[in-house]
């Protein structure tokens, strides 16, 4: 099977702290926005985009906020927050023909026609192109699974989070490269769970005289995100059974 550029990017990235997945979301997202906020603020598409989704989602909105740029900002956000107005105007209880109209059309909620429509018609645009992004990591890992470069830095890595690895099963038909996905990550997790239970008895006052390695010492933070997820990444997509 042919490599891409997605599968070194998954070989370089395994060899940084995380779940490599997270990670290259992550960057990826960054890029997007600040492409959007530098390059594509006065972009007639990327302006029809920011109305049909009412702007972004909680988390990219205040990620881009941090981006600096206030002027691209502010130029994207008029354009949803007009809409929404002239739908407020338009659609208030008894502030004309077209609010009479939806009344009768609704009547058993006098606001159901301006909370549908005040509802974004399209998903935020970094999180459409995230999970795009998300899918193709996913089926590369499940593709290259076997493969001895990308074998060799997973288990060397983090491995996966929660979320991810799931979804990496879930892509993997191979029955033999589900088994050495799931040892793999078995191994690593044992070596969190280890790392973890040394950091709680030493932080016993039996054991305090004991020094707490770098690994275990940030063993708590790190169980948080292999179960979540990198922050801001899976925030919104958390499903139970």
């Amino acid at each position: 099977m042919e490599t891409t550029f997605g599968f070194y990017d998954l070989i370089e990235t395994f060899t940084k702290p995380g779940c490599a997945v997270c990670n290259l979301l992550q960057a990826e997202t960054t890029r997007l926005l600040d492409s959007i906020l530098y390059e594509y603020a006065t972009d007639t598409s990327t302006q029809a985009a920011f109305r049909d989704s009412r702007g972004l989602c909680s988390e990219h909105g205040h990620q881009l906020t941090q981006m600096g740029n206030a002027l691209g900002i502010a130029v994207l956000y008029e354009h949803p927050l007009n809409d929404v107005l002239r739908i407020l105007q338009g659609t208030a209880p008894g502030g004309g023909s077209q609010a009479r109209l939806m009344t009768r059309l609704f009547p058993q909620n006098p606001n159901g026609a301006i909370i549908d429509a005040l509802t974004p018609t399209k998903p935020c645009i970094a999180c459409a192109s995230q999970a795009e992004t998300e899918a193709r990591f996913v089926k590369i890992l499940s593709d290259f699974a076997d493969d001895e470069r990308m074998t060799g830095v997973f288990r060397a890595s983090d491995g996966l989070c929660l979320p991810h690895f799931i979804q990496v099963l879930q892509n993997t038909a191979d029955p033999s490269r589900s088994r050495l996905l799931i040892a793999i990550q078995t191994d690593i997790w044992t070596r969190l769970r280890d790392e973890l239970r040394e950091f709680m008895r030493k932080n016993d006052y039996q054991h305090a005289s004991e020094a707490i390695t770098e690994a275990e010492g940030v063993s708590w933070r790190r169980v948080v995100a292999r179960m979540a997820g990198e922050r801001g990444i899976l925030s919104s997509r958390r499903t139970i059974s």
